[in-house]
């Protein structure tokens, strides 16, 4: 038991730091892809990624994340992720 939950402390460890490089990467897709349009689909797409900036900033990386999916969605934009 002991070795399982030190199993799931390092990969926590490991995917934070992936997952805080991803975030600025994708909001930054979404907001070229919305640059200079004023549609109701691109005004959402433009609110959802300022709030996974936030989450971003707030260390919140899975939320980020997903919430720059859901932006990319509002668009119909597939985002495309770091290796």
């Amino acid at each position: 038991m002991k070795t399982f939950v030190m199993a799931l402390m390092m990969a926590g460890l490991l995917t934070g730091p992936v997952l805080a490089n991803q975030c600025p990467t994708l909001i930054k897709q979404v907001m070229d892809a919305t640059a200079g349009k004023t549609d109701d689909a691109s005004k959402k797409a433009v609110a959802l990624a300022n709030e996974a900036k936030a989450l971003h900033e707030a260390g919140k990386h899975a939320d980020s994340v997903k919430k720059a999916q859901d932006a990319a969605a509002a668009i119909n934009l597939q985002l495309k992720m770091k290796q």
